[in-house]
């Protein structure tokens, strides 16, 4: 459990190195340590002291991925000029691609040498460039996270890539310090020295123990992969939109070659012309269209299941004996992630449509090291399973918060029903909306000539292999626009629906949990003490409807999350609750009368 001050902005404290010599020497003289806030590299080139550098491998690891690529493609290049009767220029292809490599092998060399780094016992420090000299270093009480990942084309040599997170938003990367590559044994051992913390492995192994008190040498397994959890990969809606990405990039590609590129292929093997293909497809409307569908079903099942295999073969999560979670996984690129466990401050169970419809979950941290470039590299940087059955994601979550009484177990409160009408407003707007662009559709459809449909069937011709769409539109009746809109009113209706019973805020005794989504539901929890703030927004409309959202600030994950569309009274009860005397200087408690007895706190104007 972490206090406040724990995940409040960390000041940097000058690091003053105390002098080995005689603190009185004879000639009186006393050497100056460095000004405090600020780090000094050495004034020579040459960094002094034990400073190891990248393995020598990675030179070769390099050389190898770049002659795998450029190699081939200079040899398919020198065949294509020898066919083409370019016989001058086709000796040029495989020369300057040697050239080429050599460049990037002498460059590498130079890396190889330039970068050094150290781990003392205060910091880390790294030592960089070829022309412009770079010196960085990090405080090893700020290290949050270290990410262990080894591509295949680098695992092959024994090597692997160390990122160490220092919880900062990187963006750029200027908070984090990333060696490629070193050794597989040199990146274990810097994992276990950067997260290793000074008088908590008795406390830390205590807490760790196994039902029977042992503990093993890599801690205690959290979670370890079952196959049978691949068959939740394609409960996605990506399922059907990959086969549809395929389909749109082939029509693109067909689209920017005037439609000659079907034409060709349909020449070459014997096809029938456009024409003849729709009136087949549209003659049999009730058979294609199935197995349109299952063809789409079927692609995207196997690429999510390849991605899936590629992401997650060898999960396995692990609370190892000094408090740190540790998760490793993949198939051709192995990543081994390490949270320190004092800065895991909460879980998010994670439920997609699809995947709930199908009692499917999976388990994303809420923890301080994890942030990335952007929210999406994030929130992939944190998830901390593959989907599963629900059950085991909630019992993982209360694994990896070690409480008895699990927070993802709390009742939650219900949100006022002001909020489902304001959900329903949102409906109604969206159903007239639709049924203004049905109306619009249908006019467009009464007055359209002849010479219209023609202009439009020749545009889909060089564009569609199989024109159909100008054809089906041509014969849609006019109600039919109406009925679109119709069902469009449906889903949004049933959508406001869902959001509102997605809807809940809860208090654990030492978690607040908070849960929203239609679409993506996300069930957080979160650290009482780690909530650092509390901001209370409120639009005109929710204003009247005497609603608000309430969001916790915290230094770890999103850095926000909010219940929506809570009543303000409740939600600001809820937040007093939560965090006492955080919101307290801001709220206006009403006299304790047999009247007001039952209200609620509110904001000071």
């Amino acid at each position: 459990m972490t206090s406040h001050e724990d995940h409040r902005p960390e000041e940097t404290v000058p690091d003053v190195a105390r002098p080995e010599t005689d603190p009185n020497p004879a000639d009186g003289h006393v050497p100056e340590p460095n000004p405090p806030g600020r780090d000094f590299p050495a004034e020579t080139d040459e960094p002094s002291g034990d400073w190891p550098g990248l393995s020598p491998l990675s030179v070769w690891a390099d050389t190898a991925i770049v002659a795998l690529f450029m190699v081939p493609s200079a040899i398919v290049a020198t065949v294509v000029l020898v066919v083409v009767d370019q016989p001058l220029w086709a000796l040029l292809p495989l020369p300057a691609t040697g050239a080429f490599i050599a460049l990037m092998t002498y460059l590498d060399m130079l890396r190889l040498r330039a970068v050094r780094y150290r781990v003392t016992a205060d910091r880390m420090e790294m030592r960089s460039g070829i022309i412009a000299k770079a010196y960085r270093s990090i405080p090893r009480e700020r290290v949050r996270s270290v990410d262990v990942a080894a591509p295949i084309h680098v695992r092959i040599f024994g090597l692997c890539t160390v990122t160490v997170g220092t919880g900062e938003k990187v963006g750029s990367g200027a908070d984090q310090l990333k060696l490629e590559f070193v050794t597989a044994e040199q990146g274990e051992r810097l994992r276990r020295e950067l997260l290793r913390r000074a008088g908590t492995d008795d406390a830390s192994r205590a807490s760790t123990e196994g039902e029977d008190g042992s503990v093993d040498e890599d801690g205690v397994e959290l979670a370890r992969l079952n196959p049978r959890w691949f068959a939740y990969a394609p409960a996605t809606t990506a399922t059907f939109g990959i086969g549809l990405g395929v389909i749109a990039a082939l029509i693109g590609a067909n689209a920017q070659s005037g439609g000659h590129g079907w034409a060709w292929i349909s020449e070459r093997a014997g096809l029938p012309g456009s024409q003849q293909m729709a009136d087949f497809v549209m003659s049999r409307l009730l058979l294609v269209i199935p197995l349109f569908l299952v063809g789409l079903l079927l692609s995207g099942v196997v690429v999510l299941l390849l991605a899936a295999l590629e992401t997650w073969w060898n999960y396995r999560l692990t609370r190892e004996p000094d408090g740190t979670v540790r998760l490793r996984r993949g198939l051709l690129t192995s990543v081994s992630l390490s949270v320190e466990g004092r800065r895991l401050n909460g879980v998010v169970l994670h439920e997609p449509f699809v995947l709930r419809s199908v009692r499917g979950a999976s388990v994303q941290a809420v923890a301080t090291g994890l942030e990335s470039g952007d929210d999406k590299k994030t929130s992939a940087k944190s998830r901390l399973s593959p989907a599963m059955p629900r059950s085991r994601a909630r019992a993982l979550g209360a694994a990896l918060m070690r409480q008895e009484q699990s927070p993802l177990d709390v009742p939650l409160a219900t949100h006022p029903r002001a909020a489902l009408r304001r959900r329903f407003t949102r409906a109604t707007f969206v159903t007239l909306a639709g049924v203004a662009l049905a109306g619009g559709l249908a006019w467009l459809h009464m007055v359209a000539t002849e010479s219209w449909w023609e202009v439009a069937r020749t545009i889909e011709e060089t564009i569609v292999p199989i024109p159909l769409v100008v054809e089906s539109v041509e014969a849609t009746p006019g109600w039919g626009w109406f009925a679109l809109a119709v069902v469009l009113g449906v889903l949004a209706f049933w959508y406001a629906v869902g959001s509102y019973r997605g809807l809940g805020h809860g208090l654990h005794p030492k978690y607040l949990v908070l849960r929203k989504g239609m679409g993506v539901r996300n069930t957080v929890t979160l650290e009482r003490s780690a909530v650092i703030g509390w901001r209370i927004t409120r639009s005109p409309f929710q204003r009247r409807l005497g609603l608000a959202d309430v969001a916790a600030t915290t230094a770890a994950g999103e850095g926000m999350y909010s219940a929506l569309d809570v009543g303000l009274g409740q939600g600001l009860a809820w937040a007093d609750e939560a965090v006492p005397e955080l919101l307290a200087p801001f709220l206006e408690r009403p006299e304790i009368t047999g009247e007001a007895e039952g209200s609620r706190p509110t904001v000071l104007p």
